[in-house]
């Protein structure tokens, strides 16, 4: 629903704030009221926004807050939205660090210190991210060697592709000391095999 203020448009009002205001053609407002409305109503659509955005993914807290914000949202009204999410449960850093930890540890073979990082990157508090990777089991060797035997086994053995395995991993998070521990283990399992 259009509002209009002196025969021009000021915003448009969902219904429920136009029942809770009991709004009329032809009311007048003091100039508490009027703001008290524009409040209400920019709640609405950022609590409208929140959940569209929160249907598609998730979000931790700071995600949410710069998307909203981004949206011209005011400061405000964007932490009382996010205030109230939490609230609903609809909003938990700790569960989204949980959660988006064993994805990046287990399908992207992200390094434990990596995912610390996208954590960080994320908004996430470093209480949350430590409780977060504290519940999740963790082999450093055994994920470069997983990532090793999937993606670089056949390159292993010319310098060009170790090279490409070593970066690679690296930027997967992995310290040089441990891809160097692995190559060396597999490079002794491909001689006994030959």
């Amino acid at each position: 629903m259009a509002l209009f203020f002196d025969e021009e448009f000021a915003f448009s009002v969902d219904l429920e704030t136009l029942a809770i205001f009991g709004l009329q053609a032809g009311m007048s407002f003091t100039d508490e009221e009027y703001a008290e409305l524009v409040e209400k109503t920019q709640y609405k659509k950022a609590k409208d926004r929140a959940f569209k955005l929160l249907g598609y993914k998730s979000y931790t807290r700071w995600m949410l807050k710069q998307r909203l914000q981004q949206e011209d949202f005011p400061v405000e009204v964007v932490a009382d939205v996010l205030d109230r999410l939490e609230e609903l449960g609809l909003l938990d850093d700790l569960d989204y660090a949980r959660r988006c930890a064993a994805d990046l540890l287990h399908l992207k073979k992200y390094s434990v210190s990596r995912v610390r990082q996208e954590l960080r990157c994320r908004g996430v508090e470093e209480a949350d991210i430590e409780e977060a990777l504290q519940q999740i089991d963790s082999d450093p060797l055994q994920q470069i060697r997983e990532v090793v035997e999937k993606k670089y086994r056949s390159g292993l053995s010319d310098e060009k592709g170790r090279r490409r395995a070593v970066n690679g991993l690296q930027r997967l998070g992995y310290s040089y000391g441990q891809i160097r521990q692995v190559l060396n283990e597999l490079e002794i399992e491909l001689a006994d095999g030959e």
